[in-house]
């Protein structure tokens, strides 16, 4: 009787290595699928764990810009933008009020993703690696991280109403409850390593500094937590309502008050170091950036100071009101205000050097990242400026 031979090694043997070359074709970072999923997301290593970026408060990494600009593109991705964006990849990030996470290809502004939650969201996206972090209002109130790539939650907390973005540091998750409560936990898994309740509401962020944590509240207190068990330090009673998140350079912090005085306090002692009045009242705390600070103020004003002893270099007049920090780069200071006015500013000399103008206003800084600028409107339009 005649046997058929089996090929079925013979077979493999030809087909496996033009398999392994096609697999070693595909360079690293390209999207790739699992489980039928497309995988968009690919940096490993992005990191933007510091509402705005940093502790400076300003939403600029990574800075490219050129001058002049022009439109590049836009994108209407809700019903109203409360935050300033974050970035990391080739990617945008976007909360919205009608509660939705739009993430943008931020060289076309084509979405790529869209997520709805419960509640409007308290903040902007922290980034680190391919996961995500953020809080929500009421009626919802959580704490949520998820994968950037999929819609799996990793954790899902209720922490009550929060209006500030969480800390992500030293492999801690610190969160700030509305109603004064402050939360420590484990990223990895949700454990809770400690909670404090706090007099006054959190509606501005906080500041970490190794190994503190610095807290406003809005009736005008900053009150110091030891990070590692959430124990009250001390406290600074500013004898006036407090306005806009907390900065600082890594050592000394800054804020601002309604009334318009900037003060810098220094952070072992809480005692002040200085106090200046701008004799403007503001809507936002003020942006620190190699040995400055910069502050607009509510009837129109952009004023740099020295952060040394808060004398100022420069005042310049914006077309409008201005409710939320400018964005500064090496070179620039960029700004929107509610009439819809778009600036950029030389950082030395204050001169206005870009301007365009658009029919919605502004509530938020815009994001300087990498060679674009972006501005988010309070009719939920992205703009996206490049150079031309």
């Amino acid at each position: 009787m005649r046997t058929t031979p089996n090929n079925s090694g013979t077979l493999y043997l030809k087909i496996f290595p033009a398999l392994l070359t096609l697999l070693i074709s595909f360079p690293a970072g390209d999207v790739y699928a699992r489980k039928g999923k497309i995988h968009f997301f690919t940096d490993l290593n992005a990191r933007w764990t510091v509402e705005k970026a940093g502790y400076g408060r300003t939403a600029s990494v990574k800075p490219l810009v050129r001058l002049p600009m022009e439109l590049a593109w836009k994108n209407r991705v809700g019903r109203s933008i409360g935050a300033t964006p974050s970035a990391a990849d080739e990617y945008i990030f976007v909360t919205t009020k009608d509660r939705r996470i739009v993430i943008l290809n931020r060289d076309s502004g084509e979405r790529v993703e869209r997520r709805t939650f419960k509640g409007g969201f308290g903040g902007s996206v922290l980034i680190q690696g391919v996961r995500m972090f953020f809080n929500t209002r009421s009626p919802d109130g959580k704490v949520y991280c998820t994968e950037i790539n999929t819609k799996d939650k990793h954790i899902e907390r209720k922490i009550g109403p929060a209006v500030s973005s969480p800390i992500l540091e030293q492999g801690r998750l610190f969160l700030f409850n509305q109603f004064g409560k402050v939360l420590c936990l484990n990223p990895e898994i949700g454990f809770l390593n400690w909670e404090t309740q706090l007099k006054g509401k959190i509606e501005y962020a906080p500041v970490y500094v190794d190994p503190f944590l610095y807290i406003p509240t809005l009736e005008g207190n900053i009150h110091k937590l030891d990070s590692s068990n959430g124990v009250r330090l001390g406290s600074l009673s500013l004898g006036s309502h407090l306005f806009g998140d907390l900065s600082s350079d890594g050592y000394f912090l800054f804020c601002t008050l309604t009334s318009g005085k900037v003060i810098c306090f220094e952070p072992d002692s809480l005692k002040k170091e200085w106090e200046v009045n701008l004799g403007h009242s503001v809507f936002s705390g003020p942006v620190y950036s190699n040995g400055a600070l910069y502050v607009c103020t509510r009837d129109g004003w952009l004023v740099k100071l020295a952060a040394e002893d808060g004398s100022q270099v420069w005042k310049a007049k914006l077309n409008g009101i201005a409710v939320a920090p400018p964005s500064v780069t090496g070179d620039f200071a960029f700004t929107g205000t509610k009439s819809g006015d778009l600036a950029a500013f030389d950082i030395d000399s204050g001169e206005r050097l870009w301007s365009r103008k658009i029919e919605e206003g502004l509530s938020t800084s815009p994001l300087v990242y990498k060679d674009y600028v972006y501005y988010c409107s309070d009719r939920g339009m992205v703009y996206a400026f490049h150079a031309k």
